[in-house]
């Protein structure tokens, strides 16, 4: 009988540690019924997933919640004279369309 799913490739991770921690990881292991590879492949797993999660997402409380939730209910402020004067010079150079870049020559901390 044949199967249609695909063999998983496989890749080795190798690591030289020292016999003491070498032994401290096979005793976990075993206290887990697991082998020391699925031990640290596991261990590893578990702290890759919570770095990634604590870069994804960001956590907000209550207070914060409701903090962020009036600011995007309010309405805009008006912008301040410098970033009115900056949208006035690319309304000018951009001929008042919002879809085309602004024509201007490179400043010389531009190139």
């Amino acid at each position: 009988m044949t199967t249609d799913t695909a063999a998983v490739e496989r890749e080795r991770i190798t690591a030289r540690v020292p016999r003491e921690l070498r032994e401290r990881l096979e005793e976990a292991a075993g206290r887990t019924g697991a082998t020391l590879n699925q031990f640290l492949v596991q261990a590893a797993v578990e702290k890759a997933d919570a770095i990634l999660e604590r870069e994804q997402v960001t956590r907000l409380s209550a207070r914060d919640v409701e903090r962020l939730l009036a600011m995007l209910d309010a309405p805009p402020r008006p912008p301040g004279d410098r970033l009115q004067r900056a949208l006035d010079a690319h309304q000018k150079a951009s001929g008042g369309d919002p879809d085309r870049a602004a024509d201007r020559a490179p400043r010389s901390q531009d190139v």
